[in-house]
């Protein structure tokens, strides 16, 4: 599965990735985002547990780029 976040015209280079990774990995889930995109490649041994923990960080992350975008435009 893979997610790309709007961010203008930037795509493969966007700047999203390293924050994205951080943030990611503060919540011991390790995802690859590259540019604007995140991928996500579970194991097929993951637990349900797990994968709804990697989802809902990944709504934590989108939720906190909205937050930062809303903030940049005020």
């Amino acid at each position: 599965l893979a997610i790309e976040i709007k961010d203008g015209a930037k795509g493969y280079l966007s700047e999203l990735a390293p924050k994205l990774y951080e943030f990611f990995m503060a919540r011991n889930v390790l995802l690859r985002p590259i540019g604007n995109t995140v991928y996500i490649l579970p194991p097929y041994c993951i637990t349900l547990e797990d994968l709804s923990h990697v989802y809902d960080v990944i709504g934590l992350a989108l939720d906190a780029l909205r937050d930062e975008r809303k903030q940049q435009a005020a």
